[in-house]
């Protein structure tokens, strides 16, 4: 995920959800019942948290909110991308608490080629979201 695709992805969430405005789905209705959790595999927290220090290092989580014009952030052989649309998810940080500051380590510029959620950079997104996967 790049840095520009991280604030695409936080602007949706902006515009809609953050001031209480229904996300619209696909087919452009408002959502009825917003996102349960999203579930993000272990090798994925764990890639990040060697991005890390071991004593300051830690994850920092971005709300955002999928739309049509971000659905790319997803990966590409998502058989239910399209039902993502409106709905609220997270993107997950490398970071490091400093003096400045809580920094984000590893953000990918705009001119990354691989922009799924196994790149070697930081933030990542594509959780799985429930809804739609909310199986047992």
């Amino acid at each position: 995920m790049t840095k520009e695709q991280l604030e695409a992805f936080r602007l949706a969430y902006a515009k809609s959800v953050k001031k209480c405005i229904k996300g619209k789905n696909k087919n452009g209705k408002n959502i009825a019942e917003q996102s349960d959790w999203v579930f993000f595999d272990r090798k994925l927290i764990q890639d990040l948290l060697d991005m890390t220090d071991p004593i300051s290092g830690g994850l920092k989580l971005y709300f955002g909110q999928y739309n049509k014009e971000n659905l790319d952030i997803l990966p590409i052989d998502r058989k239910d991308r399209d039902d993502y649309i409106g709905r609220i998810s997270i993107a997950v940080a490398a970071a490091n608490k400093t003096e400045s500051g809580i920094i984000d380590l590893g953000t990918e510029s705009k001119n990354s080629t691989d922009l799924t959620r196994n790149s070697g950079g930081s933030p990542r997104n594509g959780g799985l979201l429930c809804p739609p996967n909310c199986n047992p």
